[in-house]
């Protein structure tokens, strides 16, 4: 047969691509055996020019794999699979570059991205640590390129290439009939890029998520390094500013996750304790644990050991948040984790290598590391900063220990590879709950160590001197506390302590700020972030814990009938331009206008009190559609000084049927449903539910024959007059083969019900909704939050990240005057 050539294709992206995927690889293969023997050969120069070069000629490549995948992104090349599956042409060119890191091979490239920046920097600084740091750098790379290779080892694919899987060979559409075209990309178009990922945040939330994921290995490597050369206390010196940076900028990529969910995704909130959040803050929480045994070994010379394990489990819950978010063991319990695309077996072996190299050097030279004669005083500094970093670590692997459900099911259930469980073990119910749980009382720990340690000395402390220095936040703690506790009317025990302890850490900071550090910006860095810290904690308690829902649904329309999501006493049932009370507003629904891909919903809100014919605000709650992906919520949120309203649409007719022709009788085209008794269906002017099916018809009171065999659908129809109505169509079997429907109408709805099948095995019927364009009420279900004082916690977000910066200044300034 002869091969088709295909118009349009362009096949040079994908031949560079591929090139540039195949040169990576090889160069980080020799810049990591050049820095081995480098490293082996006491920096021997010619080893150490060529991984510097090797390196080098990786960082080329990587860069051009990213470029050629942004020019064929930009270009709409759907001949490629990448390509089609997460861009079309009607997508904004501000969302090319979250459709690059959409997929795990874009994100795996940013990752290494990120990785050739550092390493590059780390050749130029790192001076004698170069060769056994950039050894383990660029190994980390090898792994990395791996899974961008998408070459079969003995019938395993080794990576997922972009660059060499065309659509028309992929197993999912090599057997469509456009294939046989050659014209085919004339006619077709993109999938389109996720509709939550549709925002500003997914252009710069993940690339800063994932420069704090690569930010990791730098300490990591240099504690292998420390082991490896067995200058095992002189390592964490130049690992101390880099460790602090990756807090830095994992932290931040965390918060903007965080307001990428409250500001975009109708979770109703800021934090859901979802796996791929989980997965992300875990890490972040051993590196900061990290970083603070580094300050104590600084000046005390204490507690190495525990910094080597907080080190290495940094890095390691990195591949391990990575094995759980691209391995598709997540994909029934979080909302965006990646599917598996056979690359999960890859993906524990990366794991588990680093793992044993780390944690075998590490027990291999415990007996060699040096002792330290003192014991830590309970009241010295380094006593306490060690206490707080072992309640984090804590923390980490309560976390750790929940979000890996899956994992042990997958493993250790009844069909996993050691089936040693009985049954499978199911998350917690409330799964909110049961973190805070865990996480409140250890977070009061965490709080109370921030607000005394900055007071304590290191080696020993007065006690006397140290509460008397402290009774001034002490004090005032109590009474804020108080005040807040009887405003708010909080009366959960753990919630109170939080809020003192949360209030203690950053009253204390900022007087410690001032009287102690005497307002110097400089050295302020920990106290300024230990300030941010606290107000997170504060700012998270009470807009959370006192969140408030006020959109009651108050029409007397019970719309909890449509289904557990639409609570009375969370969801309002707004009719355009009906005036609604909801708490202190009275609410308007204005209409709806669709520009793109996305319905605005405009609705009014106007303060209860004020006779202003303008309304005090209006905000645009958002639903994205997407016909391939499904559609999508946005919230729309007003912000106050004191508290944020709130909103999102949780039900809205998205189809503009006005505009469909009628019959002869004035209905539009039918809807089809499949429905169980006590199913029920949303019509555009009220709520329909099958009640039962009825066989007992009287068949004279329908002119029927006395052998037909019918069958009656009962259903409740609730008008948004709260008037309720009966309607009951049939279905007729007449002469053991002829079926036909006799429909049930209420002219006052401008409705039409018609029972037109029946399935026996499932026991559902097929029922056609007819309606008149004219009886139409337009609606939306609104949800509305308002979150008191959550600009609390968005100030203390900045500036724990602002401290921390300021203080890898001031260490690196420090170190440099030293030098």
């Amino acid at each position: 047969m002869e091969k088709l050539i295909f118009e349009g294709e362009h096949a040079w992206p994908g031949i560079l691509g591929n090139a540039f995927v195949v040169v990576a690889f090889v160069a980080a293969i020799l810049a990591a055996f050049s820095f081995y023997k480098a490293t082996q050969n006491n920096n021997d120069s010619s080893w150490l020019s060529l991984g510097r070069t090797a390196f080098r000629v990786h960082t080329f490549t990587v860069w051009g794999i990213c470029l050629a995948i942004l020019y064929m992104l930009f270009n709409h090349y759907f001949e490629y699979h990448y390509i089609y599956w997460h861009s079309n042409s009607a997508m904004e060119k501000r969302y090319i570059f979250a459709a690059f890191w959409e997929g795990q091979e874009g994100s795996n490239l940013l990752w290494s991205f990120w990785h050739t920046v550092i390493g590059n920097l780390l050749i130029r600084w790192a001076k004698q640590w170069e060769a056994p740091v950039m050894a383990v750098v660029s190994s980390v790379q090898v792994f990395l390129m791996s899974l961008t290779l998408g070459v079969y080892v003995l019938d395993y694919r080794l990576g997922s290439n972009p660059f060499t899987v065309m659509l028309r060979e992929h197993p999912d559409f090599m057997q469509a009939p456009i294939f046989k075209d050659i014209h085919y990309l004339s006619k077709i178009d993109g999938r389109g890029l996720n509709p939550l990922l549709q925002n500003y945040w997914m252009t710069i939330h993940p690339p800063t998520l994932f420069l704090g994921f690569a930010l990791t290995v730098v300490p990591f490597a240099y504690a292998i390094a420390g082991l490896w050369k067995r200058q095992y206390t002189e390592w964490f010196k130049p690992a101390l500013p880099w460790t602090f940076f990756g807090i830095a900028v994992l932290g931040v990529g965390i918060l903007m996750g965080g307001a990428w969910a409250y500001e975009s995704l109708s979770f109703g909130g800021f934090w859901a304790w979802d796996p791929v959040e989980n997965s992300s803050l875990v890490p972040w929480l051993t590196l900061v644990g990290a970083g603070h045994l580094m300050l104590i070994f600084r000046n005390k010379g204490t507690s190495l050991s525990w910094l080597y394990v907080l080190t290495f489990l940094s890095f390691s819950l990195i591949l391990y948040s990575t094995f759980l978010t691209k391995s598709g063991v997540l994909g029934e319990t979080s909302v965006h984790a990646f599917t598996d695309l056979g690359m999960s077996g890859q993906l524990l072996v990366y794991l588990l290598f680093y793992i044993l190299l780390a944690f075998g050097l590490l027990i291999y030279h415990l007996p060699y590391l040096p002792k330290s004669k003192a014991e830590d005083e309970f009241w010295s500094r380094e006593f306490w900063m060690f206490l707080g970093s072992l309640v984090l670590l804590i923390s980490a692997f309560q976390i750790s220990i929940t979000t890996s459900i899956p994992v042990f099911n997958q493993v250790f259930g009844p069909d996993g590879l050691l089936p040693i469980m009985g049954k499978k073990i199911a998350p917690p119910v409330d799964l909110k709950g049961f973190y805070n749980s865990w996480q409140i009382p250890l977070s009061i720990i965490v709080a109370l160590i921030i607000g005394v340690g900055q007071f304590l000395k290191y080696k020993k402390s007065d006690v006397k001197e140290v509460f008397k220095k402290l009774s001034l936040a002490i004090g005032l703690s109590a009474v804020l506390s108080a005040a807040i506790t009887i405003a708010l009317s909080l009366y959960n025990p753990l919630f109170i302590a939080l809020l003192f302890t949360s209030l203690f850490a950053a009253v204390a900071n900022a007087d410690y700020y001032i009287r102690i550090l005497k307002g110097k910006v400089t050295n302020a860095g920990a106290s300024i972030a230990h300030v941010g810290f606290a107000l997170i904690l504060v700012g998270a308690l009470i807009s959370t814990g006192k969140s408030d829902i006020i959109s009651q649904n108050s029409t007397g329309i019970d719309i909890s009938q449509l289904g557990a999501e639409y609570k009375n006493n969370e969801n309002i049932l707004l009719f355009l331009n009906d005036t609604v009370k909801m708490r202190d507003f009275n609410v308007v629904y204005r209409g709806k206008k669709q520009e793109g891909v996305n319905i605005y919903y405009d609705v009014d809100f106007f303060k209860i009190g004020d006779d202003s014919k303008e309304p005090d605000f209006t905000l645009q709650p958002i639903i994205q559609t997407n016909p391939r992906m499904g559609n999508v919520a946005e919230p729309a949120t007003k912000h106050y000084l004191l508290q944020d309203v709130y909103t999102h649409v949780t039900y809205a007719e998205l189809e503009n049927r006005d505009t469909q022709s009628t019959d002869q009788e004035g209905y539009r085209e039918p809807e089809m449903k499949e429905l169980s008794v006590g199913d029920t269906i949303f019509a555009t002017n009220g709520i329909v539910v099958l009640n039962r099916l009825v066989k007992d018809i009287n068949k004279a009171d329908f002119n029927l024959k006395s052998n037909d065999i019918v069958v009656g659908a009962e259903f409740s129809v609730y008008d948004f007059n709260t008037k309720k109505h009966t309607m009951m169509p049939l279905f007729i079997i007449r002469d053991s083969s002829y079926t036909f429907p006799f429909p049930a109408i209420n002219e006052d709805l401008g409705l039409k019900l018609s029972f037109e099948n029946v399935n026996p095995e499932t026991g559902k019927i097929s029922v056609g909704l007819f309606e008149k364009p004219a009886k139409k009420r337009e609606f939306i279900i609104l949800k509305a939050i308002v979150f008191p004082f959550i600009n609390v916690l968005w100030l203390g977000c900045v500036l724990l990240a602002l401290g921390t910066l300021l203080a890898i200044y001031h260490r690196t300034r420090k170190q440099q005057s030293k030098a």
